[in-house]
């Protein structure tokens, strides 16, 4: 192994040194030319023979044969596994064989007890089987006591729904003879309010106009009752009187001031001195008038 490195440096070393003596050589040559102008024959040079070494060739042999040891090493790994494959796929095999033994024993017991339960089973249908019908007809028994017992109910219920129902009409119609009584009780009533509210509201009108006839009668004796000196020129206080039957003033309420307190003052004055005012004499006049507004125009 030590040997081929150095069998392999002796030509590349005499390759180097030729190149290197040729390159001398040429410097040595433009150095004469530069400093001699003349024509130099050169002379003839021994030629030095270097042997060339194919590097690639020694990398290919290095990497071939490691590849092939590379190669024999997997060969001898893909043995060993192929080995453990075939030890490991034995050991499935036997313990499969192993499970099937054992299956087959289990299915064998399961298919011992399955007919034995099916066989218990068997019986116990047999026995509910009779039991059922033994209900059955029990069931269809009492049914039919049921039956006729509901029938008998039915009937007295009938009978019993028919006298309910005679008797809730005659309450009914008990009911509807009292409830017309009473809407024309209502009526009547209603007629006769209706009526008195028409009647009233004539009386309110003919009260309103007893009182406008009546109206500038009030106002000149007022007018009359007040006597006060000074320009009231386009003014105006009003207030809410207060009378009796009569016509007597019983209470003044000022509403709207005319804006001079003097002229309130006397203006309220002057109605209590008016008083008695001229008044309706209808009594039924009194309730619409007893009280009335009233505006004091100077």
């Amino acid at each position: 192994m030590s040997r081929s490195p150095r069998k392999a440096a002796s030509p590349i070393r005499g390759f180097i040194y030729a190149v290197l003596i040729h390159i001398v050589f040429g410097a040595l040559i433009g150095v004469s030319l530069w400093f001699q102008p003349q024509v130099i024959e050169p002379l003839p040079g021994k030629p030095v023979q270097a042997k060339a070494i194919d590097l690639a060739a020694i990398e290919r042999a290095k990497a071939e044969k490691k590849r092939k040891a590379a190669e024999k090493k997997k060969a001898a790994e893909k043995k060993k596994e192929k080995e453990a494959l075939k030890k490991k796929n034995a050991e499935a095999e036997k313990k499969r064989k192993a499970a099937e033994k054992k299956k087959a024993a289990e299915k064998k017991k399961k298919a011992a007890e399955k007919k034995k339960k099916d066989e218990a089973l068997k019986k116990k249908n047999a026995k509910a089987e009779k039991k059922r019908k033994a209900a059955e007809k029990k069931k269809a028994a009492e049914k039919k006591k049921e039956k006729e017992a509901l029938k008998k109910k039915k009937a007295a219920e009938k009978k019993k729904k028919e006298a309910a129902l005679k008797k809730k009409k005659a309450a009914e119609a008990k009911k509807k003879a009292k409830a017309e009584k009473k809407r024309k009780a209502a009526e009547k009533k209603a007629r006769k309010a209706a009526e008195a509210q028409a009647q009233l509201e004539r009386d309110e009108q003919e009260a309103v106009s007893a009182f406008g006839a009546l109206a500038w009668a009030i106002q000149q004796q007022v007018s009359s009752n007040w006597s006060e000196s000074g320009d009231f020129s386009g003014m105006s206080v009003s207030f809410l009187v207060k009378v009796d039957r009569d016509g007597n003033v019983i209470s003044v309420t000022l509403t709207k001031k005319s804006g001079d307190a003097h002229l309130d003052e006397s203006a309220e004055n002057a109605i209590f001195k008016a008083s008695p005012l001229p008044f309706p004499t209808e009594p039924r006049y009194y309730e619409y008038l007893k009280e009335f507004n009233f505006v004091f125009k100077p």
